[in-house]
């Protein structure tokens, strides 16, 4: 093999120029055997000239050494194109010497013989690899040349930079190691791809990162707009015929709207490009071992000649992150001698400042129509009724998370009788999902109440018709009729109850919710808000991302400790609660969904979220009529009840709101299961007398 004949001859001038280092304190020279027959019996006087010690013990003399590396040298750079270490050259941008470096690195781990001729030289036996200063002695045409060739590896060297070889410090030598003393090894990976061995990922990457499967979906299946597809195409065919592997896309947009399949589909069917895809969260949270691992999944998607995928979603959220692992992406993006794609879910402006040239395209939600073909696609269902009309107009997830919940429904009607799939059953899996994403944050909320429960004035219920019939029919106005076109932001649908406590805010908008058979999820804002800057705008962000996907409803319950008003800028403070206010004004104008804010202070809220608000009904105190159909309405149709109940009389004495009535009728109904008797107009008035005076108002007999 040319290499370790080229690493032998290195060895045999090692020795005749340096023979003298291997005389022990005896006189001699070390009698240890090693392999290939080129020392045996050493002798030699400890005053004799270095040249003339290993000539005299049998190795060839200097002059006869040099001319051999000569000529190994010389058959080394003259080796085949197609061999693993030409591919390297070319790979990495290697010079000679570095071929040279990389090969006297890697004999000792590939060659037995060689591993033992490199501990005869360094006459040391207790170290088990070469160091810097030996690599640079074995491979310097003249001592003189030995820094030049110690400078190949330093940290910023392109051997050690792509993790072609491996540079550590020897333990024991304190705070600030000699760098010649340290020890030099190449990765097994390498080796193994030097010796023509098509290895897996390491073992030790693949928590990280994975080599994508080589089958991907027809070209023309991609759900992509026309224009946002060629510009991914051409972005990525400049990247791949540029040497450098510029421009560096970023591709921003929703998790499962498809990114990483455009991106593999187009390489797979373009270039025959394989993708490494890396998670940037399941890297190590530590700056050093993430830029090693980094660096090492680098080397790996150069080594396979496949495109770098870097998964970024939130990870950029919050500037500490972005300080302790900025500069190690940073430096991928610099020096990468390949493909690299960034994909997150938001513009992301921290990677501009960290590296030059990037190219953001971002990728939009999909269209109603694109969403059925995903469906479509997903459910590949034949029966009487297309199921994907319905999840359609219910939904407005990406291709990812469709094909999930019907992977989902699909395991769950298995374990049925007929296993037959249905939308309720898909409804269910994209439920569960909004469950497992939301669950941090927010709960969801329901109620057994329906219309005919709710009692509210003529100007209320009105206005909860309009809101009924904007969100049943936005699809129609906005993407049918093009108003999504003319409004670019601000289609979300808002609305904020205002009102005293009881007088059904909450339990309207848990009406609302199942009128459109939606679910609703009550935001936890103890879990939202957060001391620490920048993390209540990243709960957020996530609260809106997640609902956005499964087309939930939110509800802020009394909103107004979080959408308070801005105040002035005394302190810090002050400028960061603002920040959060402001954040909160983009979020919900550009949020496509709807969201309910109940506040007891509607004073409190500050004016520019009034402003952006499409709904604002004020829930008032009822009167005694209403008062008087709230306590019917609380009444179950089971439950026993007295004929001397007077519900006028009860609607005209004690002014409650409707949440005061129900917890009334509750008491009630136990005072009258202790007395074993129907629910009569005393219990109810005891009740009511005991329910105001905990809400802190004095009842007298004439009525509250």
């Amino acid at each position: 093999m040319s290499v370790h004949r080229f690493v032998l001859a290195c060895v045999k001038r090692y020795v005749a120029r340096h023979g003298h280092r291997l005389v022990q304190a005896d006189g001699k020279l070390s009698d240890l055997f090693v392999s290939l027959g080129e020392a045996r019996n050493l002798a030699g006087p400890r005053d004799t000239p270095p040249a003339r010690t290993a000539e005299r013990a049998g190795w060839p003399s200097l002059e006869e050494a040099e001319a051999e590396v000569g000529r190994e040298a010389a058959a080394l750079q003259a080796r085949d194109p197609s061999s693993r270490l030409e591919r390297l050259l070319l790979l990495f941008g290697l010079d000679e010497l570095d071929v040279q470096v990389l090969a006297a690195a890697a004999a000792p781990f590939e060659s037995v013989d060689l591993g033992r001729l490199y501990t005869f030289a360094l006459a040391d036996f207790t170290i088990r690899r070469p160091t810097v200063g030996f690599i640079a002695e074995l491979v310097a045409a003249t001592p003189a040349d030995a820094p030049r060739v110690a400078q190949r590896l330093r940290d910023e060297a392109p051997l050690v930079r792509h993790r072609l070889v491996r540079v550590d410090a020897q333990a024991g030598w304190g705070m600030d190691p000699p760098r010649l003393g340290a020890v030099v090894s190449v990765p097994s990976r390498v080796l193994d791809f030097l010796a023509g061995v098509d290895t897996p990922l390491p073992a030790h990457l693949t928590a990280a990162a994975s080599f994508e499967p080589p089958t991907w979906p027809p070209r023309e299946e991609l759900l992509v707009a026309p224009e946002t597809g060629k510009a991914i195409a051409a972005a990525l065919w400049r990247a791949v015929e540029a040497p450098d592997g510029r421009p560096r896309l970023v591709l921003v947009g929703g998790r499962g709207i498809g990114r990483r399949t455009i991106v593999g589909t187009l390489l797979a069917h373009q270039f025959g490009m394989p993708l490494l895809t890396v998670e940037l969260a399941r890297l190590p949270d530590e700056p050093a071992a993430f830029a090693e691992r980094l660096a090492e999944l680098a080397r790996e998607a150069v080594l396979a000649r496949a495109a770098l995928l870097v998964r970024a979603d939130d990870w950029f959220e919050g500037t500490e992150r972005t300080s302790r692992f900025g500069p190690a992406l940073a430096r991928l993006l610099r020096e990468h001698r390949g493909v690299v794609v960034i994909t997150s879910e938001r513009a992301a402006g921290p990677l501009h400042a960290l590296a030059d040239g990037l190219f953001e395209i971002a990728l939009p939600t999909l269209r109603p129509e694109e969403q059925r073909r995903a469906w479509t696609r997903a459910l590949a269902y034949v029966g009487p009724e297309p199921l994907e009309d319905r999840l359609v107009d219910r939904f407005n997830l990406t291709p990812g998370l469709i094909h999930r919940a019907v992977r989902e429904a699909r395991a769950t009607v298995a374990q049925g009788d007929d296993g037959a799939l249905t939308a309720n059953a898909v409804i269910h899996a994209v439920r569960r999902q909004a469950d497992h994403a939301l669950s941090e944050i927010a709960e969801p909320f329901t109620t057994s109440l329906t219309w005919d429960d709710v009692v509210l004035p003529n100007e209320v219920s009105d206005a909860i018709i309009d809101i009924l019939n904007h969100a049943r029919y936005r699809a129609q106005v906005f993407d049918d009729w093009g108003f999504r076109r003319k409004m670019a932001y601000g289609r979300g649908l808002s609305c904020l109850f205002s009102g005293p406590p009881g007088t059904g805010k909450t339990m309207v908008a848990s009406v609302l919710a199942q009128a459109l058979e939606r679910e609703l999820y009550r935001v936890d804002l103890s879990r939202v808000t957060s001391k620490w800057v920048g993390e209540t705008e990243k709960n957020l962000a996530r609260v809106f991302d997640e609902a956005e996907r499964a087309q939930v409803i939110l509800l802020f319950d009394e909103a107004d400790s979080l959408f308070s008003s801005r105040t002035d800028v005394k302190s810090a403070n002050d400028r960061f609660a603002n920040n959060e206010i402001n954040y909160l004004l983009q979020r919900m104008e550009a949020y496509d969904g709807m969201t309910i804010l109940t506040t007891n202070l509607d004073a409190a809220m500050d004016e520019a979220f009034r402003r952006r608000i499409k709904f604002r009904i004020a829930f008032q105190m009822p009167d005694a009529n209403q008062r008087t159909l709230l306590w019917q309405s609380m009444i179950p149709s089971a439950a026993p009840l007295a004929a001397d109940v007077a519900f006028a009389e009860l609607g005209r004495r004690f002014e409650l709101a409707g949440g005061g009535i129900k917890n009334a009728v509750l008491r009630a109904a136990f005072y009258a299961a202790e007395d074993r008797s129907p629910i009569s107009f005393e219990h109810l008035t005891r009740a009511a007398r005991a329910e105001a005076e905990e809400m802190g108002r004095l009842v007298g007999d004439s009525g509250a």
